[in-house]
């Protein structure tokens, strides 16, 4: 780089330093959820299938990609009056094309659409973002944007309104009609729903029944925030064409040949009917909608260091007697919360977890940070897996990425085998103290059954290791007969890695 582009370089940053700190105003009117309509073909569908104790919602868990994706595809063919998105990230591949292709064709038959995007999760151009929002029936908002849009100026931005900036919308959701919902650890993209090499295991949930409304009115309460802004008043109204232009780009994707196998899965899935017969039953029982408030990613407000959803996954987990399984992608306690699973364990509670290994993670700088946690767990007494990188390893190791073509993302919990948690909150700083999110407790012992089955089969020797303490209290690794006494799956540049990187003071920012 020259002398001209380093001081270009500094005057930019101090100039942003100086002016971008703030969120652009604008005077767009609130919005909110609309009254159900009796009459649409999903509130006839929830109300034929309502148990005669109104409080009751019903619930199926997602864990299969497919089976995701296609009720996700088939609540929007289903919409009659509203569709209402809540993601971190969305991506610019098959996945992201399918669902805008499905949500502009919802919007074209009349469907209000609102779309809620993080602004550094989103992986859409501004191009797409504007021609969407250019629908006359989509409106499309981004939670905590960056101030300026140009590729140039968006990483010298990242750095200047940091302070701002590092608190993130972390929430998945989708609500159609404010009848059905689904949410849980995917985001919108090809690894989540198994069209890609890559394949994120997680877990979802759809929803129905009268847990709808307070999922609806915690969207509204994000639309509405100071924090979620109009795309035109970032990034300006998009040309007239533009919207023509994207339809011919999402038609190029969702065409491709190679676009048909992995559709074969989404085709033959169940959930492409599952609003409209009777093929799956619901499991029914009381839940609660829990979420932080969106002033929790502003750090200007007070309500910034209020964890809903971290307190109450604490006291769901003080109040279970016999058993916690938890499923995290991410597993930092930090010393309060590792003192809060040891005592869990010593009061006779069994502690199990599944986490992602070194060759699994897609983050390799929080499993640095995790690994210090887990010798004190097991000599505490809790059982501890490890994802295995069981689709093989990529061809070479990044410092930051993962080797392997499996990773586990899913964030579910479930006490006693009676309750559980489906949501987006992983077990690290990031989500206790940096994030918004957001999930739903329910108690349901047949669908806590499901979950704990799933625990027991990603735990089983072909997913995962086994961590145990030899008698010299070091960490053994097992799976299929083996035993490893280091990282398995590994490369050596990975393992060096990670443990510079786990000489870093990032822990708060993971």
């Amino acid at each position: 780089m020259n002398r001209l582009a380093v001081v270009v370089l500094m005057f930019c940053t101090a100039a942003l330093s100086g002016c971008a700190t703030t969120l652009p105003q604008h005077d767009a009117p609130p919005s909110y959820v609309l009254p159900v309509d009796l009459d649409s073909p999903l509130s006839r569908y929830v109300q034929d299938r309502q148990p005669d104790d109104t409080q009751l919602s019903g619930f199926r868990l997602l864990a299969n990609g497919s089976d995701a994706l296609a009720s996700r595809l088939q609540m929007i063919n289903m919409a009659e009056h509203s569709i209402d998105l809540q993601y971190y990230i969305y991506s610019s591949d098959l996945t992201g094309a399918l669902l805008a292709e499905r949500l502009l064709a919802a919007a074209d038959r009349g469907v209000r659409v609102r779309i809620l995007l993080d602004d550094i999760g989103n992986g859409l151009a501004d191009f797409s973002v504007s021609a969407l929002d250019h629908h006359p029936n989509i409106q499309l908002r981004l939670f905590n944007p960056l101030t300026f849009r140009h590729k140039w100026l968006r990483n010298l931005s990242k750095v200047a309104e940091f302070a701002r900036i590092n608190y993130r919308m972390h929430n998945k959701l989708m609500v159609a009609d404010s009848s059905v919902f689904v949410t849980g650890g995917r985001n919108i993209g090809d690894e989540y729903y198994a069209l890609s090499e890559m394949t994120f295991h997680d877990v979802d949930i759809l929803g129905i029944g009268p847990i709808t409304r307070d999922v609806s009115r915690s969207f509204d309460e994000f639309w509405n925030s100071r924090s979620a802004i109009p795309i035109k008043a970032v990034a300006g109204k998009s040309a007239n064409g533009s919207l023509v232009q994207l339809r011919k780009s999402i038609r190029s994707v969702v065409g491709r040949v190679e676009t048909r196998r992995y559709l074969d899965g989404v085709n033959e899935s169940p959930y492409r009917q599952v609003l409209s017969d009777d093929s799956l039953a619901w499991h029914w029982g009381p839940a609660e909608w829990v979420y932080d408030p969106p002033e929790k990613a502003d750090p200007t407000e007070p309500r910034k260091d209020v964890s809903h959803v971290a307190y109450e996954l604490a006291r769901r987990a003080e109040e279970a007697e016999d058993e916690l399984l938890l499923m995290t992608a991410y597993l930092i306690p930090g010393a309060q919360g590792q003192a809060f699973l040891v005592d869990k364990v010593m009061a006779d509670a069994a502690l199990k977890v599944l986490t992602n290994s070194l060759s699994s993670t897609d983050l390799l700088a929080v499993h640095a940070n995790y690994a210090p946690y887990r010798k004190p767990l097991l000599e505490a007494g809790a059982e501890m897996w490890e994802l295995r990188p069981i689709a093989g390893q990529q061809g070479r190791a990044s410092p930051f990425l993962s080797e392997s073509l499996a990773s586990l993302h899913a964030k579910t919990f479930v006490f006693d085998r009676r309750d559980l948690f489906v949501g987006s909150i992983n077990l690290d700083p990031r989500s206790l103290w940096l994030n918004t999110e957001s999930g739903v407790f329910v108690e349901q012992p047949e669908l806590a059954a499901q979950a704990a089955k799933l625990f027991e089969r990603w735990t089983s020797e072909s997913y995962a290791f086994r961590l145990q303490l030899d008698e010299d209290g070091d960490i053994k690794w097992h799976a299929d007969g083996h035993t490893w006494t280091s990282e398995p799956g590994a490369s050596a540049l990975r393992r060096i890695s990670a443990w510079l990187l786990g000489w870093l003071p990032i822990e708060s920012q993971l």
